[in-house]
């Protein structure tokens, strides 16, 4: 096995001193005199130049052998090794929200309408493709009576189901438009009276619902989900009931205000993003049934932050309350239809899934099958870090800024059910000789911590543990 070149521990190349030593040595047998001997030499000169370019080349060399492996290769080069593994990076993307948009029913909203947040500075949403407020997939509505001399029965169906009435004619428009909301029974929807319209909303904001009036009813509005898009690529936070400014105007729209959590955008992978999400990508052509559809949801499903599948494949139910030959997937973030659907490409047949979220799909021939899966809780965890100053290396200014990053980023790649022990972070700062953690967790919304009793925090497979900035303090140890 040759000293130089392709070993059997990956390439060795030559150094300049060593070409250069070479070089003088052999030109040095030739012409009998020592032309190392002389550093500022004329023909030393011309032999350090070329030296150095060949150098160049076996340093040229050694990076196209790294450029072939995921680990190692950067840019496109890391592209091109990634795509033997049948993964990509992932792209820019945008993301979406589902805006409850009102206004009169049949009104067409053009892809482009820019709508935006009332913060400052505003955030911009555009709709990516043509859609329609109708009573076919509404979220709410204002009924009325189409002719107020009708005698006939007055009749809405909600998602297939009649609810009739007969009305009085003793009685006011608005009082028969009351009986009929008192009839209506549905428990996915509230019912109630408007000034002179029965309003009927559904009890799930994100919700699209098919509705149809007898003859003698029509809607003065119709509110219906539609779903747009930041103009900005990325995780773009808007809380809810803030996008509320139609920019462009479109007749028949009258109001607009996002609803439900949104789809998480992103930016472009960088290098390091990549090497990671290959790792768990890659198993999408693997025979084992859970890293297949672990792998297909971060694959193809967009704003996906964890994955965690778990299977019982016992005759019994497990511990976990899991139904015997079934698997249950913890997902957080994605829309629930696309995750529903890698799930069911990629689990074995026979085998049920398992969870409170609970999506339909039309089969192979049109069945309806239902796929399970679960969301997780978060436990939010505060961190107090004390630090011990080196007495010989000062530490940079912002080290606190640089534990708290670290601390994210540790986080931040915790799958549901993965516990958080910090001497696995391995925290390291320069300047800084001892770091002690201590801990607070809690599944409550709106808890503080009292005190740190915690060196590590336990989380069950169906909760994922969360932090951020404000959640994390650094103190100095006396």
């Amino acid at each position: 096995m040759p000293e130089y070149g392709l070993t059997d521990r990956g390439p060795n190349i030559k150094r300049l001193d060593v070409i250069l030593a070479e070089m003088q040595e052999s030109m040095t047998k030739k012409l009998g005199v020592n032309v190392g001997q002389n550093t500022q030499s004329f023909l030393n000169h011309l032999l350090t130049n070329a030296a150095d370019r060949i150098a160049e080349l076996w340093e040229f060399g050694e990076e196209v052998y790294y450029s072939q492996y995921p680990s190692s290769a950067t840019g496109v080069s890391l592209d091109n090794a990634a795509q033997f593994g049948g993964s990509t990076r992932e792209m820019p993307a945008k993301s979406y929200y589902r805006i409850l948009c009102t206004g009169q029913d049949g009104t067409v909203i053009p892809s482009g309408t820019l709508i935006a947040t009332d913060t400052s500075p505003a955030t911009n949403l555009t709709l990516p493709s043509d859609s329609m407020i109708t009573r076919a997939a509404f979220n709410k509505a204002d009924i009325i009576l189409a002719s107020p001399g009708a005698t006939a029965a007055l009749g809405v169906a909600l998602n297939g189901t009649l609810y009739t009435i007969t009305p009085d004619a003793t009685k006011s428009v608005s009082e028969n438009l009351a009986v009929l909301g008192e009839v209506i029974t549905d428990p996915d929807f509230t019912v109630s009276m408007k000034e002179d319209a029965l309003h009927i909303e559904a009890a799930d904001p994100t919700s699209s619902n098919v509705m149809v009036l007898s003859e003698n009813l029509t809607t003065d509005s119709v509110g219906s989900v539609i779903t747009f898009a930041t103009v900005d690529d990325g995780d773009i936070l808007i809380p809810n009931g803030v996008v509320t400014k139609v920019v462009k105007a479109v007749a028949g729209l009258t109001e607009v205000v996002n609803v439900g959590d949104h789809i998480a955008g992103q930016l472009a992978e960088t290098d390091v993003e990549f090497r990671r999400s290959y790792a768990d990508k890659i198993y999408n052509r693997s025979s084992s049934m859970l890293e297949s559809i672990k792998s297909a949801i971060l694959e193809n499903v967009q704003g996906v932050l964890s994955v965690a599948p778990y299977e019982n494949d016992s005759n019994e139910v497990d511990s976990m309350g899991r139904w015997p030959h079934s698997i249950e997937v913890v997902v957080d973030g994605g829309d629930a239809t696309e995750i529903a659907q890698q799930i069911l490409d990629k689990k074995s047949g026979g085998i049920s899934s398992f969870g409170s979220v609970e999506v339909t799909l039309p089969g192979e021939y049109g069945e309806p099958i239902v796929v399970r899966f679960n969301r997780p809780t978060y436990v939010k965890v505060w961190f107090k870090v004390g630090v011990t100053l080196s007495r010989n290396t000062n530490p940079p200014i912002n080290y606190a800024e640089l534990i708290k990053e670290q601390i994210l980023e540790k986080v931040g790649k915790l799958e549901s059910g993965e516990s958080v022990i910090p001497q696995k972070f391995n925290l390291q700062v320069s300047g800084i000789d001892y770091i002690d953690v201590w801990m607070f967790s809690t599944a409550e919304d709106g808890k503080m911590p009292e005190e740190y009793t915690q060196r590590s925090v336990s989380v069950s497979p169906r909760e994922r543990a969360v932090t951020d900035e404000n959640r994390i303090e650094v103190v100095i140890d006396a």
